[in-house]
């Protein structure tokens, strides 16, 4: 099993955050889904899970919807978890925001990456480079 460096949970939740924007039925119920066939559905924080997205799914299946920006958030929350743990099992995506946050920060790597399997395949280096020898991602 992947275990990744401490590092990894703070890279994947930034993401999430400057990815996901608006939060839908489907993307609910995709990520409970996948987290409940990965067995990560569970680790999530129980009121984030029970309380707001097992209640918000047949609440949003009935046609209803949450004009609350406190709630959209606190939703937006529970979903950036749920997916966070899902994606700490996947050490190619992993591998890539290691790689991504390297080719921020070494400016000359720039020229040389060219696609995204280069950002990965640099992740996996960092990732697999003892720790005593890794440069700091921060």
């Amino acid at each position: 099993m992947f275990i990744p460096p401490e590092e990894a949970l703070g890279l994947i939740k930034d993401f999430l955050n400057n990815t996901i924007n608006a939060i839908s039925l489907q993307l609910m119920q995709s990520t409970k889904r996948i987290a409940l066939r990965l067995g990560v559905w569970w680790r999530v924080n129980s009121l984030r899970r029970g309380g707001l997205l097992e209640a918000a799914i047949p609440y949003l299946r009935r046609g209803l919807r949450f004009k609350s920006p406190k709630a959209l958030e606190m939703l937006r929350e529970a979903v950036i978890e749920a997916l966070s743990l899902v994606l700490m099992r996947k050490a190619k995506f992993v591998a890539y925001l290691v790689g991504r946050k390297l080719v921020e920060r070494l400016g000359w790597v720039r020229a040389i990456v060219r696609r995204s399997q280069d950002m990965i395949n640099m992740g996996l280096m960092w990732l697999n480079t003892p720790i005593i020898y890794r440069p700091e991602l921060t």
